[in-house]
């Protein structure tokens, strides 16, 4: 962690901008008189990926979002965003075109009265987007959040997905760089969820990037690229998702115990878990020798298959909470 710190902290602004960082939040301390809610924070977000901000409810993650967005000062250090018409990293209110580099939902609000489409139009003269820009604006930003059918109903009707879509229209209506969402999936039933982690791919896709601030880690660890994980105002952990805990594969067979003394010679050293009567856990990247070997030996397979970074069991591991297992 305290290399991840150094490398967050170290470059000139020049320097980060040139290397693809479009956030870099550099040694972050904020107390509210005695109580410390943050203590040196330093990560960084690339441009093209999904970053996660992983932590408990409390542990800092809306503090920080808040300062990077100019809302909160810190007691000390900085959290600086690419400009981008400048090119080089900036805090928030030293942004020449804020809303071209930014757009943020911390909390969703809109006149329940108020059609989706006019609270978006509202939105577009308040942030100061040209005459001529303003409906065109609107109009993409509720056809990249599949809002259209609905932007003219009033937004009191809708539902907590709907609502969530809209306010994630409001953050595109400046065209930005970077998206930053706080507890974005809250409420979301499971086709909200699906929606929301088809956006944000589509969205890294297209070389821009986000930071989604997060507790829901099973939903988190299919989406993201890079995590932050922060625990009572420090960060612990600041890796691609890649390298975060470790995948695995799962085995389900009848002969379970047949394949279980097979393995020691195709796995010399691994370790295998039986999990139950006819399943076994096996490390990550064996599958497919494991599937050579049940087809060699005749061992049917009811199911072969290999899980992601276990995100969940490193987020309980590195913040000391159990993971709730055995219980």
């Amino acid at each position: 962690m305290d290399d991840n710190a150094r490398q967050a902290s170290g470059p000139t602004p020049a320097r980060a901008a040139a290397s693809g960082d479009v956030v870099a939040v550099r040694d972050l301390t904020k107390r509210y008189g005695r109580v410390e809610a943050l203590r040196n924070v330093s990560f960084t977000v690339p441009a093209g990926a999904v970053t996660g901000f992983l932590g408990a409810n409390g542990s800092g993650k809306t503090t920080t979002l808040r300062i990077l967005l100019g809302l909160v000062t810190p007691t000390s250090g900085q959290a600086l965003l690419r400009d981008g018409l400048r090119r080089e990293l900036r805090s928030y209110r030293k942004l020449s075109d804020p809303a071209r580099t930014v757009g943020a939902v911390l909390e969703p609000t809109a006149h329940p009265a108020r059609s989706g489409r006019d609270h978006l139009r509202c939105l577009a003269v308040a942030l100061g987007l040209p005459r001529r820009a303003r409906s065109a604006a609107v109009e993409g930003a509720l056809e990249s959040v599949d809002l259209v059918s609905a932007a003219d109903r009033p937004v009191g009707g809708y539902s907590l997905g709907m609502r969530g879509r809209l306010a994630i229209a409001c953050a595109l209506l400046g065209d930005p760089e970077l998206l930053v969402l706080d507890e974005p999936a809250n409420g979301l039933d499971p086709d909200g969820i699906r929606w929301l982690r088809h956006f944000l791919r589509e969205w890294a896709a297209s070389g821009r990037c986000a930071l989604v601030s997060s507790h829901v880690l099973a939903e988190v660890a299919q989406t993201v690229d890079h995590v932050v994980i922060i625990d009572r105002g420090r960060v612990v952990l600041a890796a691609p998702a890649g390298e975060v805990g470790a995948g695995r594969v799962e085995v389900r067979t009848p002969e379970a115990d047949r394949l279980a003394g097979l393995l020691p010679s195709l796995l010399p050293g691994e370790r295998v878990v039986r999990t139950g009567p006819d399943s076994l856990r096996l490390p990550h990247g064996t599958a497919e020798r494991v599937g050579r070997l049940c087809a060699g030996h005749g061992i049917p397979l009811v199911e072969l298959h290999t899980t992601g970074p276990d995100l969940e069991r490193a987020f309980f591991e590195l913040t000391g909470q159990s993971t709730g297992e055995g219980r």
